[in-house]
C-alpha cells in the first residue's frame, strides 16, 4: 500500500519538517494552524522514535505522511497525518495499520488490563480518515470542541468574593494538591483518573510549564479552584479549569476564566482558547457566556483490544 512512498523512521533533525506537515494538515482539517513545536517535542520525548513513529516521503523527497504511537492513560493514541492531496490514496490507512500494530505490541507487552484502548482524534471535516477508522473497527466515543475567544476588547478583571484569594503556583509545594483537585473535579462515571506521574509529566513539562500562568484560588488556607494555562505562539490556552465541588455555584469558574483572559490580554495574546467535551453541558454554557466560540470539532475514535 506504500509503494509510492519511501518509509523511514524520524530523527530529531526531522522535527521541523514534521511540524510543517502537521500545519499543512491543520489548514485542511480545521482551517488554521493548530499544531505546536513544544507539544511535538514533548510527544517525541515520550516515545522511541526508532520504533514508535514513521515518515512517508514521496519520489520528490517531500514528506507526505507521519504516524506515531503516543502514550495515553488508558492505552495508546494513534496519531496519523496524511498531507493534503493524498486523501484518495492509501497513505492514511497504511500509516494507521503500522501504528496500530506497534500499539498492540506495546500494550500486549505491558499486559495491563487498564491499558487496552486505542484512540485517534479526527476532525469532523475529514471524511476519508473517519471512514478508514470506521472500517477498521473504531467507533466514535466522544466529541471534543476547541473554543476560541478574540481578545480585541479589554476582558474585565474579576472581583473576588470576601475570603477568597488568588495566587500563582508554587512548583513542588502545590503539585499533589493540584492533581487531587483536578482529578476530583473531573471525576465522572467511566472516567479513569490520571495518575500523578502522568499528569505531572504532561502539565509541568519544562517546555510548556510557565508558573506565572497557573492561578490558584484559596479560601481559609485551602485550595478551592485553579486555572492552569499554557503559552502557545499566538494563543493563551486554558488547559485545566477546576473548582472544588462544595464551592461551585458562586461564579468562581467564570472569575478564573476572566482572570486568565485579562492576563492573556496583558501578555499581548490575540486569542484565548480551550478544549471541552461536548457532554459537559455546564462547561459549554459557561464558555459560551464568556465569549468563547467553537472553532474545531474533533471526534474521538476508539477501539478496545484483547
Amino acid at each position: 500500500m506504500l509503494e509510492h512512498y519511501y518509509l523511514r523512521r524520524p530523527t530529531q533533525n526531522d522535527i521541523n519538517n514534521v511540524l510543517a506537515l502537521m500545519i499543512r494538515c491543520d489548514q485542511r482539517d480545521v482551517g488554521f494552524p493548530d499544531s505546536d513545536l513544544t507539544d511535538l517535542k514533548a510527544d517525541w520525548e515520550g516515545i522511541d522514535l526508532s520504533q514508535d513513529a514513521w515518515l512517508a516521503i514521496d519520489k520528490h523527497h517531500v514528506l507526505q505522511g507521519y504516524g506515531a504511537v503516543l502514550p495515553w492513560n488508558t492505552g495508546k493514541i494513534i496519531a496519523v497525518y496524511d498531507a493534503p492531496g493524498a486523501e484518495d490514496s492509501d497513505l492514511f490507512l497504511s500509516l494507521t495499520v503500522l501504528c496500530e500494530g506497534r500499539a498492540r505490541f506495546l500494550l500486549r507487552e505491558a499486559n495491563d488490563p487498564e491499558q487496552q484502548t486505542l484512540v485517534a482524534y479526527i476532525s469532523e471535516s475529514v471524511a476519508h480518515q473517519k471512514q478508514v477508522l470506521t472500517d477498521a473497527g473504531y467507533a466514535v466515543t466522544k466529541h471534543l470542541f476547541n473554543f476560541h475567544r478574540d481578545l480585541d476588547d479589554d476582558p474585565p478583571a474579576p472581583v473576588w468574593p470576601a475570603g477568597v484569594t488568588l495566587r500563582t503556583v508554587k512548583p513542588g509545594a502545590d503539585d499533589r494538591a493540584l492533581h487531587t483537585l483536578i482529578q476530583d473535579a473531573f471525576d465522572k462515571p467511566g472516567r479513569t483518573p490520571q495518575s500523578f506521574e502522568d499528569w505531572h509529566t504532561f502539565m509541568m513539562h519544562p517546555e510548556r510549564f510557565i508558573p506565572d500562568l497557573w492561578f490558584l484560588l484559596e479560601k481559609e488556607g485551602e485550595l478551592i479552584g485553579c486555572v492552569l494555562c499554557f503559552d502557545y505562539t499566538d494563543l493563551g490556552w486554558v488547559r485545566q479549569l477546576a473548582v472544588r465541588a462544595d464551592q461551585r455555584g458562586a461564579g468562581l469558574g467564570r472569575m478564573l476564566l476572566q482572570h486568565a483572559f485579562h492576563v492573556f490580554k496583558e501578555r499581548a495574546y490575540p486569542k484565548a482558547g480551550l478544549a471541552v467535551d461536548c457532554d459537559n453541558t455546564n462547561a459549554l454554557q459557561l464558555y459560551t457566556s464568556v465569549g468563547l466560540r467553537e472553532v474545531v470539532h474533533l471526534n474521538e475514535f476508539s477501539k478496545k483490544i484483547t
